[in-house]
């Protein structure tokens, strides 16, 4: 039990981590190569571009799991904090929508990649792997999105138990 609560705490971070320190790295070692000794790495830029788009997808799974999502908040300045769960709960579904559909489109596109057996240029790496980065980190996304949800509906927020008349005093 501990470590699927570690795997819950740290896998986006620690995928994430992994992933930028490898493409500043490749990046250093390119410019190094590049400008220095006249011998570029050909590999490089390409490896970087992919693991970006590994990292965008990850990314997206973080930011939910740590609310750091973009948010439009002009519902709550409107309708009141009492709002606050309400129009999070809508936003939540709206995500939710969208990495659905991501995941319908996106599966069976990866599957014809894989079938075609298109290859990197310079990798020579099966795109199917840089192309299953989407239906990855939307499955991602969702499951941090259906967790958001579970804990905005057993937990509210705080605004939602208090009159907006209430004010406490620092």
């Amino acid at each position: 039990m501990k470590f699927v609560r570690y795997l819950d705490r740290n896998l986006e971070r620690s995928l994430l981590t992994v992933i930028l320190v490898t493409i500043s790295i490749t990046l250093i070692a390119q410019v190094f190569m590049r400008y220095f000794l006249a011998s570029p790495l050909v590999w490089a830029e390409e490896l970087s571009r992919f693991l970006l788009v590994w990292c965008t997808m990850i990314g997206s799974s973080y930011a939910v799991r740590e609310s750091r999502h973009i948010i439009v908040d002009f519902a709550p300045v409107m309708f009141g904090k009492r709002s606050i769960t309400f129009f999070t709960l809508v936003s939540h579904l709206g995500v939710l929508a969208f990495c659905i559909t991501a995941l319908y489109y996106g599966v069976p596109f990866v599957e014809r990649v894989r079938g075609i057996g298109q290859l990197s240029p310079t990798l020579n790496l099966p795109m199917w792997l840089v192309y299953l980065a989407l239906p990855v980190g939307m499955a991602a996304t969702a499951l941090r999105t259906l967790q958001a949800i579970y804990l905005l509906l057993i937990k509210p927020t705080p605004s939602d138990d208090h009159d907006e008349t209430n004010t406490e005093v620092m």
